[in-house]
């Protein structure tokens, strides 16, 4: 992070984003059509849902870690649940700027029996999410490897956020 900017890129393209920015920048949060709020708020802590690689009403990837689904496509698919937790917290949680820091990341990855590589998977999120939030955007998580997901996505992120005001 330099002089209140943020790094737009986990490539670490030179090119640098404010928050205002990186908000505009963001995918349309995705809605569910299952009975569950997509964010949660309660006092200053932001709980985001399980968030799946939706783009543009449907999956992004589907299946298996391992067969389907590439070690580098599971990446991919992390980083977008990355954003669309970012898109989320910015619609439902006082924007982007009401973001204290994130407390905590839970990556789960559907996979083959014989892929180990589940915490490169949500090193993709992780790192995503430093990158454009800086020390902010630092987070313990959890890795857990699952044999399914919902509607067979290959990786669900979900995210506690510590926010600076209360938006209830």
């Amino acid at each position: 992070m330099e002089d209140g900017k943020l790094s737009a890129s986990s490539d670490n393209d030179p090119e640098l984003l404010s928050l205002g920015e990186l908000a505009r920048s963001l995918p349309n949060p995705e809605p569910t059509i299952f009975a569950y709020d997509p964010v949660t708020v309660h006092e200053r802590t932001a709980y985001v849902a399980g968030q799946i690689p939706k783009r543009n009403g449907g999956l992004a990837y589907s299946g298996l870690v391992g067969s389907e689904v590439s070690l580098s496509d599971a990446k991919c698919a992390s980083r977008i649940c990355a954003e669309q937790t970012l898109a989320w917290l910015n619609q439902s949680a006082g924007g982007l700027e009401n973001i204290k820091r994130l407390l905590r990341l839970n990556c789960f990855v559907a996979h083959t029996a014989g892929f180990m590589e589940i915490s490169e998977v949500a090193d993709a999120a992780s790192l995503y999410l430093q990158d454009v939030l800086g020390e902010k955007g630092r987070h313990s998580r959890s890795v857990i490897g699952a044999r399914s997901l919902p509607r067979n996505a290959p990786v669900l992120i979900e995210v506690t956020a510590a926010l600076r005001r209360s938006t209830e």
